[in-house]
């Protein structure tokens, strides 16, 4: 795909016209038009909708990259969309997320490098595929193996985007499931590197009452020394906080 360099002024003059272009969109009397008369513009502003965001990935890309959340007056790239532009955190998570696979990179040494999921960022730029479709081959990526290689890492995308711009989310992530099923049937020999990649803890949002909930993935020497713990100090009787004098060993 063919991207015309141009400046900061010219930028703005595309957006000022872009934002014109829709005010007379949304000045047209759309009541008295007909079935046949709407599908096709619902259609065009549907494939639009789809293509947004691939500009927005590239522009928070550059972004990133020529400034600092604190310089935008935020602790955090999450922080600075949330607060610019009034979304949840979860939200502007997302988004960044989104950006980190989907826009252009540069390497180390200045080099221009593809998307991390260049054949789905090439699906979004053409109004191919939505953010549902998106969000579906970006998690399901994630999922795969450690063991898998570049190439089937590649046609694993690549195969997810064709069958995404003929069905749903729903259907795409079955599909997604199913492939990953067939790709490892029996699951990976445990391995050290893959319990690291998987490892993790992850603390929900604090409730009215102040409690939070945690969930987490932990490696088999985490996990054998919980439950020496939690035999001893999570026994009957043990560490009750309603005796006169909690009971803390046996």
């Amino acid at each position: 795909m063919y991207v015309r360099v141009m400046s900061g002024e010219a930028l703005q003059e595309a957006v000022t016209a872009l934002r014109a272009a829709f005010d007379a969109l949304t000045a047209c009397d759309v009541d008295l038009l007909t079935r046949s008369d709407l599908v096709e513009p619902l259609d065009e502003l549907e494939s639009l909708s789809c293509q947004l965001p691939a500009l927005r990935n590239r522009m928070l890309a550059r972004l990133q990259a020529e400034a600092t959340p604190q310089q935008m007056g935020a602790k955090s790239w999450k922080d600075v969309l949330a607060i610019r532009w009034r979304i949840s955190t979860s939200e502007a998570h997302r988004r960044l997320t989104e950006a980190a696979v989907l826009a252009p990179r540069r390497a180390l040494t200045g080099a221009s490098l593809p998307p991390l999921l260049p054949a789905t960022a090439a699906a979004q730029a053409h109004g191919l595929i939505n953010n549902e479709h998106v969000e579906v081959i970006r998690k399901a990526v994630a999922k795969l193996p450690g063991f898998v290689d570049a190439v089937t890492r590649a046609q694993f995308e690549v195969g997810l985007v064709r069958n995404a711009v003929g069905v749903g989310p729903k259907e795409l992530k079955d599909t997604a499931c199913l492939t990953l099923f067939l790709l490892d049937q029996d699951g990976p020999e445990p391995d050290d590197t893959e319990r690291a990649r998987k490892r993790g803890v992850s603390k929900g949002k604090q409730r009215s009452d102040g409690t939070s909930s945690f969930t987490g993935d932990l490696t088999p020497e985490a996990s054998a020394v919980l439950e020496a713990i939690f035999a001893k100090y999570a026994a009957p009787g043990m560490c009750n906080p309603d005796d006169p004098e909690p009971c803390t060993a046996l």
